[in-house]
């Protein structure tokens, strides 16, 4: 199936400010498990071309076809799909495990000159990593799904999923999707670390990274847990429902623009994240925005943003422009700041029915519906809410989009009057026959 190499604009509900409607789709129509349809299906291990090495496999595919993985491995290869459209999969009751011995990219797939869509799906990757590359003209289709990398004692550079450029024309479209991936890195102290980096890519792209789980941690990492950076490209993107719960990252979710050329439109939405530290740079936070050139529009809607070093930082250099809205979001427990909204963008970014609580400082002019008052978590590491929370229905229902449809946790986005405050909603506090739920 072909997803569209851009997405269009959307337009805004009559309901919802203007900067809070973002020329972005929620999540992107996923690529099908039979990425390219009438393709041939291949097993490996199995008969010839796929009875030697599962490189070779690759390799004898065509364009089109799906390679199975039916084994549980360890499987100690580097595979590369090169300028070819192919999914690349476990086979239905395998659970397949590389651990490369020779290098860290267990799986790399390019992009050409000509249209290629390419599907990484169900796989576990110990010690290593799983990486996509813009390397042509043509339209790159790339979907990294359901998927494990895992690692202990890392104390190299290391992004455990990664999409970025390769050779000197990679100005083709790009269509991504980085969805339902767990990464739990284990790092030492010092280096270049990131679950998932998103890194310049110079010509048009949009795409989705939502519902991954990065877990575990470490001493300390230079780089936020997701690093999204781009340039002079035009990025479209949704950063939506993932839950970050790693300790010792530089930051949460950092998005930069930082060429005069480039724009990034995003919606960043349903997030969890804590754990984050300020380690270096001009601004680590759980969710950063930094507009050095260009221009960024961006809505920060609905998330949990707890027991970090910062909260949520917004900033602008002279002649970049960044607007859009922080709204229904969660801030607090942050040990250093909570709140910090530049005052140089401040009439340009609106920020509304925010909870701001038992952080270290803040700094912004509190804009309508904002509240000082315990969230009540569940505590012990839950950021679920309790039934008397003040974040329950005092939330702003025109900042959620029209396509959301769910919170963090799958359930319903908006129950009872209005949405609730943070990445979570609260179930309704009746039963069918009347009783108050506890």
């Amino acid at each position: 199936m072909h997803v569209p190499t851009a997405i269009p604009d959307q337009p805004c509900a009559a309901r919802a400010p203007r900067r809070a409607c973002l020329p972005v789709s929620l999540l992107l129509a996923a690529i099908a498990a039979d990425a390219v349809a009438g393709g041939a299906v291949l097993t490996w291990p199995g008969a010839p071309p796929c009875n030697t090495t599962l490189h070779a496999c690759i390799a004898a595919a065509v364009a089109g076809d799906t390679v199975e993985i039916a084994t549980d491995g360890p499987i100690d290869e580097t595979i590369e799909i090169f300028g070819k459209s192919l999914t690349l999969r476990a086979a239905e009751g395998f659970e397949p495990v590389f651990e490369p011995t020779n290098g860290t990219d267990a799986i790399e797939a390019f992009g050409a000159d000509a249209q290629v869509t390419i599907l990484i799906d169900g796989l576990t990757v110990r010690g290593g990593t799983i990486g996509a590359y813009q390397a042509g003209t043509g339209a790159f289709d790339i979907a990294i799904r359901g998927n494990r990398i895992e690692s202990t004692g890392l104390d190299a550079n290391r992004s455990a999923i990664y999409l970025r450029t390769f050779g000197a024309s990679p100005t083709g479209p790009v269509q991504f999707e980085v969805t339902d991936n767990d990464i739990a890195l284990g790092f030492l102290s010092g280096d270049d670390i990131c679950a998932i980096a998103l890194d310049d890519l110079p010509g048009p792209s949009s795409g989705s990274i939502a519902r991954n789980r990065v877990r575990d941690g470490g001493e300390m990492s230079t780089y936020p847990a997701m690093r999204i950076h781009n340039a002079t490209g035009t990025l479209a993107l949704d950063v939506v429902a993932n839950a970050i719960t790693a300790s010792g990252y530089n930051g949460g979710i950092e998005l930069v623009q930082d060429d005069v050329a480039g724009s990034v439109a995003t919606r960043i939405l349903n997030n969890l994240v804590v754990g984050g530290s300020d380690v270096m740079g001009p601004q680590p936070g759980a969710v950063s925005l930094r507009a050095t050139a260009g221009g960024v529009l961006a809505l920060v809607a609905n998330n949990t943003l707890a027991h970090n070093d910062t909260g949520f930082i917004a900033k602008a250099s002279p002649g970049a422009t960044l607007e859009g809205a922080l709204a229904n979001n969660i801030v607090a427990f942050n040990a250093i700041r909570g709140i910090v909204i530049d005052s140089g963008i401040a009439a340009a970014f609106d920020n509304a029915h925010n909870l701001a609580w038992s952080n270290a400082g803040d700094a912004f002019e509190p804009g309508p519906g904002t509240l000082a008052s315990d969230p009540l978590f569940v505590g012990a590491g839950d950021y679920h809410l309790r039934p008397a929370t003040p974040a329950r229905d005092t939330g702003d229902d025109q900042y959620v989009p029209e396509d959301i449809e769910q919170d963090l946790d799958g359930s319903a986005r908006i129950i009872g009057p209005a949405v609730d405050i943070g990445a979570f909603e609260r179930p309704d506090s009746l039963f069918a026959d009347g009783f108050e739920a506890p």
